[in-house]
């Protein structure tokens, strides 16, 4: 469930069955339910809360529920004055639009909390007139290095870093809008995660290393396998995406001079459509397809079962296959035994090799450029089609030499 989920589960079921239930001992409009009531019902929605936001039951509740009750003169926790109107006539008025695009009030109330608590900061430090500095390209230093504060300040009271990056992408929009509207000249928030350090990942997910794609890669024994890494390793596939793999996703020959890809559509994958270029490796999809399509009864799957109802591979078939790989191979990492999404984060840091590699390239043209960050080129100089190209084209030349 994700955060918009959860207010309106408390709002369509919480909150009717504590009028309904004798025993809640608690007003669903003017205080949230114990600790006690909601564990008992809801346990596991309880510890979601704790672990995917940081929050208690009752803190949530008090933010989502009870400060978001009433839509008509939301206080946004300015003083009086002229000033603190105007920026609460810019805030109602971002809101307002929001709705007029379609947003759900499920949706808008606890990005409106997350705007609260960045405005009540930012006035509680520097004052009530939180755009007026925006105005003036003069005190851009000045007003970025306010916001930072601000953020900083946000990113102790956090406890996680999903946390700390929603609030700065929430801020960031707000004044994205105000930007694009006239309102400000400039957004102080653009780079902010940098400054936060909320760029640089914080866990630590081991992943194959290149010597080991390579090793597995030598042991391979049949198509199936060198399609098995391949794909995890590769392409960057998760398990389920690469069992379930079907021809009609499979763009081979495309119209225009690109990589051949993978066309995933609505319900495919789990963060939605897309395409997954194979930079590397399609040979090795094009001789699996000849293979099995020579199979009587096929239904299109690349990995196909004839005894599954799905039609292909169970995921945990997959992982089976793998495993006897490795063992086979004896790669190990950090002394464990690798499992199939250690190949989904070998492609990740590959990528990020890729990036700064990229960026580096283009460091004289940032000197020339008068900036001290390679980055800013990337960002501003180069259309999203040509960062993608150069991109590709380093990632390319890495897999290549491994899946040769």
């Amino acid at each position: 469930m994700a955060e918009a989920d959860c207010v309106a589960f408390l709002r369509e079921t919480v909150v009717p069955e504590m009028r309904a239930d004798p025993d809640c001992e608690r007003r669903p409009d003017a205080e949230p339910p114990t600790y006690r009531w909601l564990n008992g019902r809801y346990p596991g929605f309880v510890k979601h809360l704790q672990r995917e936001f940081d929050a208690s039951p009752a803190d949530f509740y008090r933010e989502h529920v009870l400060d978001g009750a009433d839509d008509d003169g939301y206080d946004w926790g300015l003083p009086e004055g002229e000033a603190a109107e105007r920026t609460r006539e810019r805030l109602d008025a971002h809101l307002d639009e929001l709705r007029y695009r379609g947003h759900p009030e499920t949706t808008i109330r606890p990005y409106r909390a997350r705007l609260k608590k960045y405005v009540r900061l930012y006035c509680d430090l520097h004052g009530p007139d939180l755009l007026d500095g925006l105005r003036d390209e003069s005190r851009r230093a000045e007003e970025i290095d306010r916001a930072f504060t601000v953020s900083k300040v946000l990113d102790r009271t956090l406890q996680t870093p999903a946390a700390r990056r929603k609030y700065v992408e929430d801020v960031r929009r707000f004044y994205r809008e105000l930007v694009d509207a006239g309102y400000i000249a400039y957004n102080p928030m653009r780079r902010m995660e940098t400054r936060l350090g909320l760029d640089v990942p914080e866990w630590d997910n081991p992943s194959l290393s290149e010597d080991d794609v390579a090793e597995l890669w030598r042991a391979t024994a049949d198509r199936r396998e060198r399609l098995l890494v391949v794909g995890l390793c590769g392409w960057g596939l998760r398990p389920s995406e690469l069992a379930a793999l079907h021809v009609r996703q499979v763009v081979l020959d495309p119209d225009e001079d690109d990589y051949p890809y993978l066309d995933f559509r609505d319900g495919d994958r789990k963060n939605g459509p897309g395409t997954v270029s194979m930079l590397a490796g399609a040979d090795v999809l094009d001789a699996r397809l000849d293979a099995v399509a020579e199979r009587d009864g096929w239904t299109g799957y690349v990995f196909p079962s004839a005894t599954a109802d799905a039609g292909h591979v169970h995921v945990d078939t997959l992982r089976r296959w793998f495993a006897a790989l490795v063992e086979r191979t004896g790669v190990t990492v950090r002394g464990e035994a690798p499992t199939p999404k250690y190949g989904r984060r070998f492609w990740y840091s590959l990528y990020g090799e890729a990036v700064v590699d990229v960026a580096e390239r283009f460091t004289p043209v940032a000197e020339a450029q008068g900036s001290a960050d390679a980055s800013v080129v990337l960002e501003n100089y180069l259309s999203e089609a040509d960062r993608r190209m150069h991109l590709r084209t380093v990632m390319s030349d890495s897999l290549s030499g491994l899946f040769a």
